[in-house]
């Protein structure tokens, strides 16, 4: 039997794409807080609405629910949906770019989801899904000798289509601690604290050292891994500038700047949504042995970021709603240990994602 999808903050930017990748289904629901635009983006997709603030989800999931969260900053509400999910039985999701989220919920909820036994999967959209699946099929490529990952997540336009949500969600993600995977084993650091190049799409990258999930769902498939490392380019030749902003976060955070940050970004509004059809997405992933020698090496490319990002959690939620629960890993998981690496290949294709 078919379970429901609950998309929750479906009238935010990617949550409204989620809705449309999901119109005329069965068994989805649309919740938001926001009733005017809520009745819109029901009328338009055809899809049932329910109006409730996150602190009213329980009156809203049943067991068994697969529960999409496109709700944001995830450091600042997406504990609650969570905590709703877990209560309620059923299989969360989500599409948070933010390490420090993703920290807590593989370190705190991953275990009260066990055993509760139901399933975590978070960052099913642009970060994280596409350098996971390409790291897996690199790995694979590599065999034995492998010892280091590298992914790189980069961008050519389209960001300006990005909502006011998702700069609050880039400003806690640059001012708080992220979780690496250097040495065999977690460990905590600060944003950009390395810098790399990775070259895609016919010119060099400058990245920074970001976090990901990647650095929780590897290590458990492959204990020989000695180094995960995830990058951002999207700051390009503004990286050391970032460094050195990335130094002052704990002061910033001590003295309420990033809360400033928080309200300035907040008050810009939304991007313009023409935007969402602009922008080259890519990503690269390197594997190498213990001794800093290239073994494999993945890249693909897709269209805009927030566009992509829907699209996968879309087809990752519609293609878990056909898996029983008892069928899934319970605690904090990944869609490859959830669904298969061929099942996921096959989404991300559909969701435009194409390797070169």
């Amino acid at each position: 039997m078919r379970r429901r999808i609950v998309v929750v903050g479906a009238t935010g930017r990617t949550g409204r794409v989620v809705a449309d990748e999901l119109a005329g289904r069965r068994h989805v629901l649309l919740v938001s807080r926001r009733p005017g635009a809520l009745s819109s983006v029901g009328e338009s997709t055809d899809l049932p609405v329910r109006c409730a603030d996150l602190d009213g989800l329980g009156g809203v999931l049943v067991p068994g629910d697969v529960v999409l969260s496109c709700v944001g900053p995830h450091d600042v509400v997406g504990d609650r949906v969570v905590d709703a999910t877990v209560r309620a039985g059923a299989t969360y999701l989500d599409v948070t770019g933010e390490p420090a989220f993703l920290s807590r919920l593989h370190a705190d909820h991953g275990p009260r989801a066990a055993a509760a036994g139901t399933s975590l999967l978070p960052a099913v959209g642009y970060e994280y899904l596409p350098g996971l699946l390409l790291a897996e099929l690199a790995l694979r490529a590599a065999g034995t000798d492998a010892r280091r990952v590298e992914v790189a997540y980069l961008v050519d336009g389209g960001l300006d289509a990005g909502s006011a949500t998702a700069r609050r969600s880039l400003v806690r993600a640059l001012t708080r601690p992220t979780t690496t995977f250097r040495r065999g084993a977690h460990r905590e650091e600060s944003v950009a604290a390395r810098r790399g190049e990775f070259r895609a799409g016919g010119q060099l990258h400058t990245t920074v050292s970001l976090g990901g999930l990647e650095v929780w769902a590897l290590p458990t498939r492959y204990p020989e891994l000695d180094r995960v490392d995830v990058h951002t380019g999207w700051f390009g030749a503004a990286a050391p500038m970032l460094q050195l902003g990335t130094l002052l976060a704990a002061p910033a955070r001590m003295f309420g700047i990033d809360r400033m940050m928080d309200g300035a970004v907040a008050a810009l509004g939304d991007g313009d949504v023409e935007g969402l059809s602009t922008g080259t997405s890519r990503f690269v992933v390197r594997v190498r042995d213990g001794h800093g020698e290239l073994l494999a090496r993945e890249e693909a490319v897709a269209g805009n970021a927030i566009v992509l990002a829907a699209r996968l959690a879309a087809a990752t939620a519609d293609a878990l709603a056909d898996r029983p629960l008892a069928d899934l890993p319970t605690g904090a998981t990944d869609p490859v240990a959830a669904l298969g690496l061929p099942e996921v290949s096959r989404l991300a294709e559909w969701a435009g994602l194409v390797r070169l």
